[in-house]
């Protein structure tokens, strides 16, 4: 029996099946799934571009560690993601229990919160380097309505980093909310009743009703909330600071390959880079196992 005739002896839903996952597989194979094959194939070899790749074993990896380049670049990643992370998430739950609360008008402002995750990266941090502009930037003309003296935002390694942390937050918060509300709407109203017939004041009843119900929301946000992170290139690339003081993981690991064409050390970057975002998560669902047992 031919190929053909296999096919049309299969019923039409085995066919539509089919018909979908065929694709979908031959796209991931071509495009994820060789790429990370030959990516883990390079990176126990040196490729420049230019000549045949050359066997040198572990010393990719290796080399990592005597990087100082690659742990600046490291700290400056667990900064942002850890930042982004807690003070995005804590200015986004504040929000979300405020719109949760308005009567009237709450379509209107998740619409207002959740434009610039719509917008482009790379017009984002376009956009907060002309606020931050030492001289003319609307921040420091601000600032002197109230006699504080020009900062230099982005000019200072001091400041870049808080400078582009801010405007990520701003432009990520308005997903974190969108998430914080379809766990809110989840959230029974009688539990509300029920402490407002014991007295529970508003306080009482987020500490002790909303947060522990907001449980998997939380650690929804917290894991995806560190990839994210940990994978941080337009803003900090875009909105980049002197000496370094901006310059993430992804940032270094894209020089290396594609400025220094250092294929085989970018590539032992990237695994490494893998290799942090897996442990974390492994440890994130350890923690929420063992506090769902202890609960």
């Amino acid at each position: 029996m031919s190929l053909i005739e296999r096919i049309k002896a299969i019923d039409a839903k085995k066919r539509f099946v089919l018909a979908v996952l065929v694709p979908a597989m031959v796209f991931f194979a071509f495009f994820s799934f060789i790429p990370i094959i030959y990516a883990f194939f390079i990176s126990f070899h040196e490729l420049d571009f230019l000549n045949p790749p050359s066997f040198v074993g572990l010393d990719n990896y290796m080399r990592l560690g005597d990087d100082t380049h690659l742990f600046n670049s490291l700290v400056v990643t667990v900064k942002f993601a850890v930042s982004t992370v807690f003070i995005g998430g804590l200015f986004a739950f504040s929000f979300a229990l405020l719109i949760n609360s308005v009567k009237r008008g709450a379509a209107a402002l998740r619409t207002v919160y959740f434009l610039p995750v719509m917008t482009s990266l790379v017009a984002v941090g376009v956009i907060w380097g002309w606020l931050y502009q030492p001289r003319f930037g609307l921040l420091n003309e601000v600032l002197k309505l109230f006699g504080i003296g020009r900062q230099m935002w982005l000019s200072s390694p001091a400041t870049a980093l808080p400078s582009a942390i801010a405007a990520s937050i701003w432009q990520g918060m308005g997903f974190t909310i969108v998430i914080f509300l379809a766990g809110l709407h989840g959230i029974p109203q009688s539990y509300y009743e029920a402490a407002e017939v014991d007295g529970a004041s508003s306080l009482q009843k987020v500490w002790n009703i909303t947060i522990p119900l907001l449980r998997p929301t939380f650690v929804y946000l917290l894991i995806t909330g560190f990839i994210g992170g940990f994978q941080v290139f337009d803003q900090l690339y875009v909105m980049s600071g002197p000496l370094n003081s901006t310059r993430g993981f992804i940032e270094l690991l894209y020089t290396r390959a594609f400025s220094y064409y250092q294929m085989g050390r970018a590539a032992a970057m990237a695994f490494l880079l893998f290799a942090i975002i897996v442990t974390l998560t492994l440890i994130q669902f350890r923690l929420v196992s063992r506090g769902k047992v202890e609960h």
